[in-house]
């Protein structure tokens, strides 16, 4: 015989269970989980907005995503960077742009590092002097990300001993900088 318990759901939950739903693809299920969020009155937590921004993104339902940013009062920088990546991942660069423009928030790290990845993908490589200059100004030089966002902008610009520059002059090579830098040189037929 099967039991039945009521539990509630709460915003911790939600997120979790969305989280979920993006990591293994389950666009249905996230769907479903977002109906659950409304349901619940939870929808209006930031946190659930946020993962759901990024599971729509993660199943490729940008517009989706868009409108959960929209519908979002209390947008907090998380909000942005989460929406930003979005679109940069998502192949749509230009609308990343535009957004970050808008942004209503001091960037961290995060937001640089994605930034970079907007310019790469747009081939600004002059943006990509300018925020170089601007890690440095902000201190974000020591972050891995965005040294690895660096070493790839520099690479995809055919600045290959620049992003070997970054890359040396970095203190803390991450696993992610060293797959940049090791991406780089295979990009570069310099993988001997």
């Amino acid at each position: 015989m099967r039991r039945e318990t009521q539990v509630s759901h709460d915003s911790i939950t939600l997120v979790n269970v969305i989280s979920v739903c993006g990591n293994l693809q389950l666009l249905l299920e996230g769907q479903r989980s977002h109906g659950l969020t409304i349901k619940t009155l939870v929808d209006a937590d930031i946190r659930v907005q946020n993962a759901l921004i990024v599971v729509y993104g993660k199943l490729g339902e940008v517009h989706s995503a868009h409108l959960v940013f929209n519908f979002c009062n209390n947008r907090n920088l998380c909000s942005w960077n989460c929406m930003i990546s979005v679109l940069s991942q998502n192949n749509d660069a230009k609308e990343a742009l535009a957004l970050f423009r808008c942004l209503d928030f001091e960037p961290n790290e995060i937001t640089i590092a994605t930034f970079i990845s907007v310019c790469t993908q747009l081939g600004l490589a002059g943006f990509g002097k300018q925020i170089h200059g601007y890690v440095f100004r902000f201190q974000f030089h020591t972050n891995s990300f965005v040294i690895a966002a660096l070493v790839d902008s520099y690479s995809n610009s055919g600045r290959l001993e620049r992003a070997a520059t970054v890359f040396r002059h970095s203190s803390e090579k991450s696993v992610a900088a060293w797959n940049s830098m090791m991406s780089a040189y295979g990009f570069h037929s310099k993988g001997s």
